[in-house]
């Protein structure tokens, strides 16, 4: 079994607005579109022709992730 490869997303999300939910490509290249919901961003990432789009909160500023 090989081991799963980390992937720097550094890069990608250094804009990535901070309390919003964004929708990643599939190939995790680019932000296709943001939003206040869940919803929203879902619908916007369709709008802009992603099918089946990563999806992800960016936690608040202050926020420690282990």
């Amino acid at each position: 079994m090989s081991a799963l490869k980390a992937l720097d997303l550094t890069e990608v999300l250094k804009d990535a607005p901070i309390g919003e939910w964004i929708a990643l490509s599939k190939d995790r290249s680019k932000i296709v579109a943001t939003g206040k919901t869940l919803e929203e961003t879902l619908e916007a990432a369709k709008a802009a022709g992603e099918t089946g789009p990563i999806v992800t909160k960016v936690p608040p500023a202050g926020t420690l992730i282990l």
